[in-house]
């Protein structure tokens, strides 16, 4: 019994891994201007608002992150979090490199609590990916798409499609 635990957990690793990245060419850079980041949230524009844009790239432990998010003025949020990061190229957005969109039912209302959070971590193996085209220690850029899955209600869905950044890097 053992020995089938110890061989799951190592089959469920190397599939976590190996899904991270699927090839080495990350398509076209997407529509964003310099400093922006757009999409579209269930065919609605999601533009973001200067000063709340976001790219940094960390290194913890031999495991690169990249990490990209931005805001709007309607209290909405994007973010993509890729784990073990290398460069140009296209990552699924799962349960170990996540994508999130989140707003707030009532912007007037800054209450953390009622932050309605939707996520790729849902199970399955791949629910979008984002495409990093262009990287340099100073700047990133690519696209990305991903169904979302509320997280108090996993029936509940956001469709983020043609999204696209191109942000200045910071390294951490």
């Amino acid at each position: 019994m053992k020995f089938f635990k110890t061989l799951s957990l190592v089959l469920f690793v190397s599939l976590a891994v190996i899904s991270c990245k699927k090839d080495d060419e990350g398509g076209d850079g997407g529509d964003a201007g310099a400093g922006m980041m757009t999409a579209k949230v269930d065919g609605a524009n999601f533009t973001s608002l200067d000063g709340t844009q976001a790219a940094e790239e960390s290194n913890s432990g031999g495991v690169r992150v990249l990490a990209v998010s931005a805001g709007t003025v309607d209290s909405e949020n994007l973010q993509m979090i890729v784990q073990n990061f290398d460069g140009v190229g296209t990552y699924d957005l799962n349960f170990l490199s996540i994508g999130t969109y989140s707003y707030l039912p009532d912007p007037s209302n800054p209450d953390p609590n009622t932050v309605v959070v939707y996520t790729t971590v849902n199970g399955t193996s791949s629910t979008g990916e984002i495409n990093i085209s262009e990287y340099s220690s100073t700047n990133v850029k690519g696209t990305f798409s991903f169904t979302g899955y509320n997280l108090n209600d996993n029936s509940d869905t956001v469709s983020v499609t043609e999204g696209s950044f191109d942000l200045e890097l910071t390294q951490n």
